[in-house]
C-alpha cells in the first residue's frame, strides 16, 4: 500500500551530499509525488531520491590486467634487446632497447627518450627515470 505523503513529512532520500541513505523533510510536491527535501543531516536541499532506485558507484577495472599486459610486454621487449645489463644510474645516457638494471625496480627496457628523462618498462609497469640524455 503506498503511503500518502504531504509536505513536511520524513521520508528517505539517498543525499547527494552526505552520499547516504538519510532522513529528509519533505519540502515540495507535485501532485502525490514528492519532488523536493531537505537533508535532516547536513542541511541541504535537492530533488528527491529514491534510495532504492540509486546508482551503485562504479568499481575500477582490476589491476591484474593492466599487470599482465606490462609484463608479457616486457618479457618481449627483454627477449628482443641485444645489450649488456646496465646498472641504472641518473646521470647515464641510455638508448632505446639498454637493459637497466633499477636496485628497486629490478630489471628495465628504455622504450622512449626524452631532454634529461626515458621510460622505462619494469615488470610491473612502464616508469620515468632520469637520464642525462641530450
Amino acid at each position: 500500500m503506498l503511503e500518502k505523503r504531504s509536505a513536511g513529512d520524513n521520508v528517505a532520500s539517498y543525499c547527494m551530499k552526505c552520499k547516504l541513505a538519510l532522513d529528509h523533510t519533505v519540502v515540495a510536491m507535485e501532485g502525490t509525488a514528492v519532488v523536493k527535501v531537505k537533508c535532516r543531516t547536513c542541511g541541504s536541499s535537492h530533488k528527491f531520491r529514491d534510495p532504492a532506485e540509486v546508482k551503485k558507484p562504479r568499481t575500477p577495472r582490476k589491476k591484474e590486467d593492466s599487470v599482465k599486459t606490462a609484463e608479457t610486454l616486457w618479457e618481449v621487449s627483454l627477449a628482443e634487446t641485444k645489450g649488456k645489463e646496465r646498472v641504472y644510474d641518473m646521470s647515464g645516457k641510455y638508448r632505446i632497447g639498454d637493459v637497466v638494471l633499477h636496485t628497486t625496480f629490478g630489471k628495465g627496457v628504455v622504450r622512449k627518450l626524452y631532454l634529461n628523462k626515458c621510460d622505462m618498462l619494469f615488470k610491473d609497469k612502464e616508469r620515468l627515470m632520469c637520464s642525462a640524455n641530450q
